[in-house]
């Protein structure tokens, strides 16, 4: 009987944790989390794709380029979130006279809000992105990589720009 007893009770527990899993992975699907979709935007082009900013000294303060990106779809397009790669880049959207605020990286616990941008279709938006060339320290100097991630309903348009961190 003292068995029975400790077989049903050991049964009860995991059945509990694996309903609690499994409506632990639903709610982080269904909480309103905004995701990056990990396919291109079709019908989303951008002016330049990239930039290569060169030698870009430490101490020199903000770089700052602007991208044009244009709708060439017939019908609207939402831009849903704004990410970027690191800390030292920050990015956002003006779309005729409304504007985002700047977005940076996300980080654990940390998500950036989404946003709500219509792009109508045929027309244009600028995307303007800062780099700080001095966010990682001294020992920040070399190469780098950095991309901006524009989330749309129908996918995502990156942004990329490189260049040389170098000491003056």
């Amino acid at each position: 009987m003292m068995k029975d007893t400790k077989f049903l009770i050991i049964a009860f527990l995991v059945s509990i944790a694996v309903i609690g899993g499994v409506a632990f992975l639903f709610s982080k699907k269904s909480s309103g989390d905004t995701q990056i979709p990990p396919t291109e935007v079709l019908g989303l082009t951008a002016n330049p794709q990239s930039y290569d900013l060169g030698s870009v000294p430490i101490n020199g303060g903000i770089v700052s380029r602007d991208y044009e990106i244009k709708n060439t779809t017939s019908g609207k397009l939402t831009l849903k979130k704004i990410a970027t790669s690191c800390m030292c880049t920050q990015a956002r959207v003006k779309i005729g006279d409304k504007e985002t605020r700047f977005f940076g990286m996300e980080m654990t616990g940390d998500k950036n809000a989404p946003v709500s941008l219509e792009i109508p279709a045929g027309e244009s938006a600028k995307v303007t992105v800062n780099f700080d060339p001095a966010a990682h320290g001294p020992a920040g100097t070399g190469p780098f990589d950095r991309i901006i991630w524009l989330s749309f309903a129908q996918g995502t348009k990156e942004l990329k720009f490189n260049g040389t961190v170098v000491a003056q």
